[in-house]
């Protein structure tokens, strides 16, 4: 029996392998229902990008790429006239148009066809392309051929050599013939043309994987759906012509980072339960994060805002006139009420759509308890906060709550008495007068979401900024104050008064809310100085909580600077004492650090909660911040590294992936979104 060369697939039936490249979305028209996801804000936004993956702009986008090997079996026993579920439930294959197309916003489309012969085409040895015969007829043809071959070189057969001579001619007028090399078989096609050289066919394809697959199959159903708003600048990133993760990149990346390191603990636990003879613990839920695209609604290249814009703008140093006309200038219409309402509109309305996908495609999903929660990055984050704000509105006014007549939550366009507003009126204003928490808007705003959410993370966020310039800081103390008199007038406790008179009482519809920062990102506020008294003391400001793994500490590093810290105030401040005051000072950060590790070994639940970040500095005091929720503070920040320049990090603190892919904040995830 001779060798074949080429011959991954030497099975009588092979199986069929299903490849996909990108797509230009079908015109809406043939969209039927492959168009259930999308909105007027964005069906125009969607592009042909390449496959997920942090270097998406390949110039190898029309490259045919296998799709998950547990797709290509699923296609093959439904049938070629069957639409299937692919990829999680995130998109669907229909054979019968050749298509993939998306089941939530943001998904890309791509070309689908299947083959189990191939060309192969040797760019250099680590580069091999594959391109498949896709022709049924001349598939049909090389196969006939081939098994010919097989029949002939057998031991009953006619002899090899009796098939050498055959030829057959495919439809684009190339030519195959099997070709003897010593003692190995091959087919081989020759294009036509009079200098052509011949190129091996394939039977099968290479041994291949696609990361994530393995991960998110093993993975039980998925429990947790996590909505991403992206910030300032995705009208740049989605461009094919940039080489920088856009939000679905970093949608796909981060749930691949977060699926493997929930499968990588889940075998972990296996390994100790068959090392203690218990029985094997099930498999943790899928987490599913899908993308909430809204730049499109800003930067449609065919509004007459964006030809203006255009216009005007100088020809010279285009890159850095970009930054300007592409991402600074998200910043400044969010600003104005008309874009701010427009924005806010989209996002509400594509969160619930896809509310209902998800049911669809996960129809066990809401009687199982399946979750929600919204991460917000930049910009996202303020849109975020603002639809958050209108929940509650319109969840006060529907329960006609005392406090929504005291406090605006929302304001409304040609209201210049609001926030900074106030301080451009009125010439020797010191505070800002009638501050709002929420957006101001051009009308009267009903849409709110169908859910509250039961985390809520602002990731590089300059909530902060915008809550100073809406004058939320007045407002915030005014509800303490407000809560203080109600306390004292009800015979409040003194403990009670005391946590009155730190924290505001205001709160937001969500379970629980973070905001977590990069120390380094020049974009990033904090948001626990404006819940605090507005002569509050500087130093009296609780430091932000490092943000840390579920039953880990603070690193190494540090903690060392926490101790340089403490020495350094006892030396400033002479009120603290002698050498042994800042001494006991200094000891009491490592003291506290081995009190909460007993803590955390202890078989008491109410020593330790699961996964809470740890504390910067240790207080006799605890600031509570009911804002959090379930969580008692609201700044996190990531821990930065042992050589850490403030400066160099700035450059790309700001980015997604510094975000979503920094391993504390993956272990957050997957710790907050588990549960």
């Amino acid at each position: 029996m001779p060798n074949w060369e080429g011959i991954e697939d030497a099975s009588g039936s092979p199986s069929r392998v299903w490849l996909a490249r990108p797509k230009q979305p079908p015109d809406s028209s043939s969209l039927k229902d492959a168009d259930q996801g999308a909105t007027d804000c964005t069906k125009s936004a969607t592009s042909p990008n390449a496959p997920p993956n942090l270097n998406k702009k390949r110039k190898d986008n029309q490259i045919w790429k296998p799709i998950r090997k547990c797709d290509c079996q699923a296609i093959n026993a439904a049938g070629p006239n069957a639409s299937v579920l692919i990829d999680g439930g995130r998109a669907t294959a229909d054979p019968a148009r050749n298509l993939i197309f998306p089941n939530f916003i943001g998904g890309r489309y791509k070309e689908l066809l299947s083959a189990f012969w191939f060309v192969r085409e040797e760019k250099s040895k680590n580069n091999v392309i594959l391109d498949p015969v896709s022709h049924a007829q001349d598939s049909a043809k090389i196969e006939a051929l081939y098994q010919k071959a097989v029949s002939a070189a057998s031991s009953l057969g006619s002899g090899i050599s009796t098939v050498l001579n055959d030829e057959i001619t495919l439809s684009d007028g190339s030519k195959v013939k099997i070709r003897q090399h010593g003692g190995s078989l091959s087919m081989q096609k020759t294009p036509k043309g009079w200098f052509s050289s011949s190129l091996l066919l394939q039977r099968g394809y290479d041994e291949y994987t696609i990361e994530g697959e393995e991960e998110e199959t093993t993975l039980g159903p998925v429990r947790h759906v996590v909505f991403i708003v992206h910030g300032i600048g995705e009208a740049v990133f989605s461009r094919d012509d940039v080489n920088i993760p856009d939000l679905v990149d970093m949608t796909n990346s981060t749930r691949i980072a977060v699926q493997k390191k929930q499968v990588k603990e889940w075998k972990r636990h296996c390994e100790k339960a068959k090392k203690d003879g218990q029985p094997l613990p099930p498999p943790p839920n899928r987490i599913e994060f899908l993308p909430i695209q809204w730049f499109n609604q800003l930067h449609d290249s065919s509004s007459e805002l964006m030809k203006s814009l255009k216009a005007v703008s100088l020809t010279s140093i285009p890159a850095l006139r970009s930054i300007a006309n592409d991402i600074v200038f998200d910043v400044l219409l969010y600003l104005t009420p008309s874009f701010c309402g427009s924005v806010i509109k989209c996002v509400t309305g594509q969160i619930n759509q896809l509310l209902e996908s998800v049911k669809k495609i996960h129809p066990d999903f809401v009687a199982a308890g399946g979750e929600y929660s919204l991460v917000g990055h930049s910009l996202g984050s303020v849109i975020v906060w603002d639809i958050l704000s209108i929940l509650k509105d319109s969840r006060e006014k529907a329960k006609q709550s005392s406090e929504s007549s005291f406090f605006k939550g929302l304001t409304f366009n040609g209201d210049e008495n609001v926030g900074y507003h106030a301080y451009a009126k009125n010439k020797n204003a010191n505070t800002a007068q009638n501050g709002t928490w929420g957006p101001t808007l051009p009308t009267g705003f009903q849409d709110t979401i169908h859910f509250e959410p039961k985390v809520t993370v602002l990731l590089g966020s300059p909530l902060g900024m915008f809550l100073t310039m809406r004058g939320a800081h007045a407002v915030f103390d005014a509800m303490r104050k407000s809560n203080e008199a109600t306390t004292t007038a009800n015979g409040g406790k003194k403990e009670e008064l005391a946590a009155a008179d730190t924290a505001s009482p205001f709160t937001l519809p969500t379970k629980s809310l973070y905001n977590v920062f990069n120390p380094s990102d020049p974009v990033a506020y904090r948001v626990e100085p404006l819940l605090l008294p507005q002569d509050a003391d500087p130093g009296s400001i609780p430091p932000p909580e490092y943000l840390t793994a579920p039953g880990k500490d603070v690193r190494l590093h540090l903690k060392a600077r926490q101790i340089g810290d403490e020495i350094r105030k006892s030396i400033m401040e002479p009120s603290r004492g002698s050498f042994t005051s800042f001494f006991e000072s200094a000891v009491s950060v490592f003291s506290s650090q081995v009190t909460e590790a007993e803590a955390h070994d202890s078989s008491s639940p109410q020593q330790q909660q699961k996964g809470e970040p740890t504390s910067q500095k240790q207080s006799k005091q605890v600031t509570v911040f009911p804002l959090g929720g379930a969580s008692p503070r609201v700044d996190y920040s990531l821990q930065p590294g042992i050589i850490d320049n403030e400066y160099i990090s700035a450059v790309l603190a700001h980015s997604t992936s510094t975000y979503f892919l920094h391993e504390d904040f993956l272990e957050f995830m997957i710790d907050k979104f588990s549960g």
